[in-house]
This record gives C-alpha cells, sequence and structure tokens, in this order.
C-alpha cells in the first residue's frame, strides 16, 4: 500500500516570472507561533517563526489559513512593493476547514489594494492563478495550473473531511493562505496543503467552504461545521439491496450512532438528503459533480438543520436532522496549553491526538483504544501516564511507557479532570493505577504527596499541573 502524505504549506520554494494583476489583493504573513510540547506538557512552549500568505477580501479582511496564524503571539503583514510591516491579530479561526480571518489596526495598510471577490462557480478544467510568498525570494509568487478533481478530502490540519479543488499548479509552502482565482481575478479558493513526494498535486479550500465560514462567524463566533458521531456504510452487494429492500432505491446504512445521537440509528438507511438521491457509494449530484452527501451538512450553520429520507424497518421516514458538532473520543486540540498533573514523579495528560503526533508512540493499549472504544457516559476522555518520570525515592523501580489509565484505587476515570478530583480526595495508604495495558503502579499516597516539593525544587519545575486550557491565540 502506498503511503500518501499531504504537506501544509509553510516555508517552501517556488519561482515563477509573471507579475499578475491582482498582486495589490495578497500578502505576505510573518508569524511568531507558540507551539507547545505535547510529548513534555509541562515544558515552556517553544517560538517559532513562520511566513505564509493572505488575501485580502471585503470589510478590511485578510483572508489566510488557520495553520499559518494558529498559536501566534505575534503577527505581521506586509503589501507587495511595500516596505512596512503592518501589525495584525487573528479575529477568527475555523481549525476544521484551515481558515483564519486577520484584521489590521491600522486601516491605511488598505490603501491601494483591492479586496477580492469570492466566487464558487468552479469546474474541472477551468485555468487557475495561485498567488503567494514562497521561500526562494521575497516578491510575489504566481504559478498557473487546471482544477483536476472537486471532491472532498481529508484536510491535514485539522483531520475534518470537507469539500477541496485539486489542482497542478506548482505551489509549496509559503504559499498556504495564498489566493487562488480563476480568469476573472475572482477569489475561488485559498492554498491548502500539497500531496507528498509527488509532482504538482496540491489543494485548494473552495470558496464554497469560505462562505461558510464567513456565515458562521457574522454573529462573532466561530460555531464550526457539522460533526457527527454517526458512521455509515455503502450499500453496493446485491444480497445487501435485498435484505432491505434497496432493489429499486440507493442509500447508505448506518452501522455506529454515538451517545450523542439521539434520532438517527443503526440500520436505519439514508435515502435522501435536501431531495437529493444519496447513491449507494454515498454521493449526491452537485453543481461540481457527485460529491459525498456530507457536503448538504458542510454548506450549512449549525443552527440550521437537513432534510432526511431514510428507510427504518422497511417504511420511510422524513425526519428534520439539526446539525452539531460532537468532539471524537480523542480529539485534536489547537491554540491551546496542554493539561497534565504531575503525581509522585508520574505525569498524566488527557490522550490526544496532539500526544501520539508528537510522542510517535506505538503502545498497543493506544491502537486498542483507536479501535475498540468509544466514548460512553462514564467515559469522555482519555488519560495517559506518559513515558517521562521524575526519578525519587516515592517512584523507584517502575520503567513506564505511554499507558491508558483505567482505574485509580478501583474508580474508572471518567476524563482528566475527574482524575485530579481523585487524586486530591485519596486518603487510602496507597494509591494504585490499573492501566489498560494490564498494569499496575502503586505509591505511598503520603510519600507520593510529600515528594512534590522536592521533585519541583530538583527538577526545576514551576508547577505539577496545568488543569484548565491556556489560550495561545
Amino acid at each position: 500500500m502506498k503511503k500518501i502524505i499531504l504537506t501544509l504549506l509553510i516555508l517552501s520554494t517556488n519561482i515563477l516570472a509573471n507579475t499578475f494583476t491582482t498582486q495589490n489583493s495578497v500578502v505576505k504573513v510573518f508569524a511568531s507561533i507558540s507551539r507547545p510540547d505535547y510529548k513534555y506538557p509541562y515544558q515552556t512552549s517553544k517560538i517559532s517563526k513562520f511566513t505564509g500568505s493572505g488575501a485580502i477580501i471585503g470589510d478590511h479582511r485578510i483572508l489566510t489559513s488557520a495553520h499559518v496564524v494558529s498559536g501566534a503571539r505575534f503577527i505581521e503583514i506586509k503589501k507587495e512593493d511595500d516596505a512596512k510591516r503592518y501589525i495584525a491579530t487573528v479575529k477568527y479561526i475555523s481549525h476544521q476547514s484551515d481558515l483564519a480571518i486577520l484584521e489590521v489596526k491600522d486601516k491605511d495598510f488598505f490603501k491601494d489594494t483591492h479586496a477580492l471577490k469570492l466566487s464558487e462557480n468552479i469546474k474541472t478544467k477551468d485555468e487557475v492563478t495561485v498567488l503567494g510568498y514562497p521561500v526562494g525570494g521575497n516578491t510575489i509568487s504566481t504559478t498557473i495550473g487546471v482544477i483536476s478533481r472537486i471532491e472532498y478530502v481529508s484536510y491535514v490540519w485539522s483531520g475534518s473531511d470537507l469539500l477541496a479543488i485539486q489542482i497542478d499548479a506548482a505551489i509549496n509552502s509559503g504559499n498556504s493562505g495564498g489566493a487562488v482565482v480563476n480568469a476573472k481575478n475572482e477569489l475561488v479558493g485559498i492554498a491548502m496543503m500539497k500531496l507528498g513526494k509527488t509532482s504538482n498535486i496540491s489543494y485548494v479550500v473552495p470558496a464554497v467552504i469560505i462562505n461558510t465560514f464567513l456565515e458562521d462567524v457574522k454573529d462573532g463566533i466561530v460555531n464550526g461545521f457539522h460533526s457527527g458521531s454517526v458512521i455509515v456504510q455503502e450499500i453496493n452487494n446485491d444480497s445487501q439491496k435485498k435484505l432491505y429492500g434497496l432493489e429499486q432505491r440507493s442509500g447508505v446504512i448506518i452501522t455506529y450512532t454515538g451517545i450523542d445521537e439521539t434520532l438517527l440509528k443503526v440500520d436505519d438507511i439514508l435515502l435522501e438528503v435536501d431531495d437529493k438521491d444519496i447513491a449507494n457509494n454515498g454521493t449526491v449530484k452537485t453543481k461540481y459533480g457527485r460529491v459525498e452527501f456530507s457536503m448538504a451538512f458542510h454548506v450549512k450553520q449549525l443552527s440550521q438543520s437537513v432534510k432526511l429520507k431514510i428507510l427504518r424497518d422497511k417504511k420511510e421516514l422524513t425526519l428534520n436532522y439539526n446539525l452539531k458538532k460532537v468532539a471524537p473520543l480523542i480529539n485534536k486540540e489547537f491554540g491551546k496549553e496542554p493539561r497534565y498533573i504531575i503525581y509522585g514523579g508520574l505525569v498524566f495528560t488527557p490522550l490526544t491526538r496532539n500526544y501520539l503526533s508528537s510522542a510517535n508512540s506505538s503502545s498497543r493499549g493506544l491502537h486498542m483504544l483507536f479501535y475498540q472504544k468509544k466514548k460512553t457516559v462514564d467515559y469522555e476522555e482519555p488519560v495517559i501516564i506518559t513515558n517521562t518520570i521524575f526519578p525519587n525515592e516515592v517512584n523507584r523501580g517502575y520503567r513506564l511507557s505511554s499507558y491508558i489509565l483505567v482505574k485509580v484505587n478501583n474508580k474508572k476515570i471518567k476524563d482528566f479532570q475527574h482524575l485530579v478530583s481523585v487524586l486530591e480526595d485519596v486518603t487510602d495508604e496507597f494509591t494504585v493505577f490499573e492501566f489498560l495495558e494490564k498494569r499496575k503502579v502503586v505509591l505511598s499516597t503520603k510519600e507520593a504527596k510529600n515528594s512534590l516539593t522536592d521533585i519541583m525544587n530538583i527538577y526545576n519545575l514551576k508547577s505539577d499541573r496545568r488543569l484548565k486550557w491556556k489560550s495561545l491565540k
């Protein structure tokens, strides 16, 4: 199986000679970003400098990629042919769609600039131009390409599946957030990511997703895109169709619903969404061709609903389905300092995708959790012990990896905050930790609590805990 690598477009090279007429609509973004270390959550975040691109749109707003400015402590922007840098701040950010809006306090910045108009009217084989500021030069760079596909992909920044435009323009890192325009100089998308180890396969956030984001923030709040807890399966086998009475119809079957789902049930067949037939492969007809039926959910706001026609027990039902945003059991955090608590020299933290990425862990238990565990009423957030131990007399003899915590003194741990409460209230002689990997750790409760001062002094720790998210925005 070939490994597919999608790369975010920060800091790379791309050189082209042309000067494009809308160069006064594109800016260079300079961001000083704080990137927390989830593997060592007690350490101070390091500051790194990145550059990207941005597109000027109406109402003195600058549109860019979320991954260009997420966690930014300081942002500057610069126009083409202008040596001055202007201070900018993040007004809104949608990690799901990898989009952000910057605002500039000094409105003189927008003098002699042109706000791009968005257009959702695209089709395959349309020619587009990408404008941005990749490394390899200081001036604006343009590349020309053709739209190859318009389909659902996994956005590498968030892991969310959303509509994207695939183009064959040779764009690279540094183009992130840059404008992708059509022959009329209309903004059809924002440069987002490229397919690694390939030649000229890149992806763009399309205007239809951008417009949904812009509509979302009109009330001053980023609510995000629909993200439910329903899993569906295609129905392509003749025996399947016969079993569910679909010989003359098409649709997909629901194979799983999470605890947050109250309307749909396992074995329901989704037949239509907003009066559009759902094919057996889960697609519907749109102006972009056949795309996943999820698009009907993703072009609406969370306050809205979609109309579903389903087959339940071979009877057709019509439902108004309210859109929602449900966090998965193992979530990815953005723009936050990680939570942790140190007890007896052991470090506990919530299991997030951030931790998995930073720790590169191959723990069998972590993978078991992915495939076997789901969010339940009494299990909302997995907690792990990290493979870092601050050696002390209280924890002598233990060699640990990243294990998933199940119980403390026979109490099932519901989430990270529950663990903190249990540790603060424990009065037993011993504190016994039980892990999914069939491991146990036993500490003297009195020694564990008394060791805190020594451990903090010896290892120069500023705190033994961070119990709430600290925003890096």
